[in-house]
């Protein structure tokens, strides 16, 4: 990947996470009438302290392995596979479960436990993506 590319690719990650954060010191704010703008520095902190490891993690694996890539066609094909078998199992399994709410009388769904449910799944998806790619 072009040199450039990535620098403007880190920028950008930075300054999504900085405004995703800088979001939730807004809402949090906007509930309690009380804005901490001391919290920019942390939010801007981990942003730039992930970005660094993270690059930090990409030059020790070029530096080990050389040129070689982190995935092949295999492991690329496998993820595909995998992904598009969690997405039939997500858009389905998710279907039927308000199906089954809705038949048990329950009419309304409270916003925290669909956050809740969604980070669930977001955290089996993971961790499912990061088995899929060692095989």
């Amino acid at each position: 990947m072009n040199k450039h590319y990535k620098i403007i690719t880190y920028i950008f990650f930075i300054i999504l996470i900085v405004l995703s954060g800088s979001l939730v010191v807004y809402l949090i704010g906007k509930e309690k009438g009380d804005y901490n703008l001391g919290l920019f520095i942390p939010i801007v902190f981990g942003a730039l302290c992930g970005i660094v490891i993270n690059f930090l993690n990409s030059k020790w694996h070029k530096k080990r392995n050389g040129n070689v890539p982190e995935v092949d066609e295999r492991s690329l094909l496998l993820m595909k596979n995998y992904l598009l078998i969690v997405l039939y199992f997500v858009l389905i399994g998710s279907s039927a479960l308000l199906l089954l709410l809705y038949l048990m009388g329950i009419h309304t769904i409270e916003t925290g436990i669909l956050i809740v449910y969604m980070m669930i799944l977001y955290m089996l998806i993971g961790m499912g993506t990061i088995v899929v790619k060692r095989l």
